[in-house]
């Protein structure tokens, strides 16, 4: 049996080194675009998640000032219903006087 020479054996190191240097260029391009890929993504989510707080903190100031008219409103109610209950008796006591008749209604 005899040994091959050692030309094809170089040719065999020369195209296993190629080889082995196409396949990482093409991993290290296929990483480098996975992890461009992740921090385009995660900047995305970054800047929604800044949009989606300054839209909560608008939010919570509406519901603030929200809250406050209710309150202001409420009150302002009950003040009214106060004052209608007030009416209704100065009407029953009007309507329970002993009502003036004649001559001198007029002049009252």
């Amino acid at each position: 049996m005899e040994l091959p020479s050692g030309d094809w054996i170089w040719a065999l190191a020369i195209a296993a080194l190629l080889t082995g240097a196409t396949v990482s260029v093409i991993v290290l391009a296929a990483v480098g675009s996975i992890r461009r890929s992740v921090n385009e993504g995660g900047a995305r989510q970054s800047q929604q998640m800044r949009r989606l707080t300054e839209n909560i903190a608008a939010l919570n100031a509406q519901q603030r000032a929200a809250d406050g008219r209710i309150q202001s409103l409420t009150e302002a109610n009950r003040k009214l219903a106060e004052e209608v209950a007030a009416l209704n008796e100065r009407l029953r006591d009007a309507d329970s006087a002993p009502r003036i008749t004649g001559t001198a209604r007029l002049l009252h």
